[in-house]
């Protein structure tokens, strides 16, 4: 299952996702299971201005007290072709949460999706 976390977010405004369950119940014909997130996707086009937006990856077990477990920076105009994946393994959190500061960044448009699996 493919969710789309945000759409073409407007890159000249801050953005934060709210907390999301690495592991989610999915209902079944045939039961209930559990769907874990295994990958995000992150893609920009149209980035203009000062190059130095950064995206963080938060993780929290109660959603008050947090880590930022990984920080990437935008430098490039567009990564349509060369998307951002971050595969995750074996998630021992309860939640993450995604924050973009566009840091000078006047222009672009920001999508982020998550596999479920």
């Amino acid at each position: 299952m493919y969710i789309e976390i945000v759409q073409s977010w407007d890159m000249s405004r801050r953005w934060e996702s709210n907390w999301m369950q690495f592991r989610v119940e999915e209902t079944y014909p045939t039961g209930n299971g559990y769907l874990e997130a295994s990958c995000l996707e992150f893609v920009w086009i149209g980035v203009v201005g000062f190059p130095g937006g950064k995206i963080q990856f938060l993780v929290s077990n109660n959603q008050k007290s947090s880590k930022i477990l990984k920080e990437f920076e935008i430098v490039s105009a567009n990564n349509i072709g060369n998307a951002l994946y971050l595969n995750i393994f074996y998630p021992s959190f309860l939640y993450y949460k995604i924050i973009f500061e566009p840091n000078g960044i006047s222009s672009g448009s920001l999508t982020v999706g998550a596999l479920y699996r």
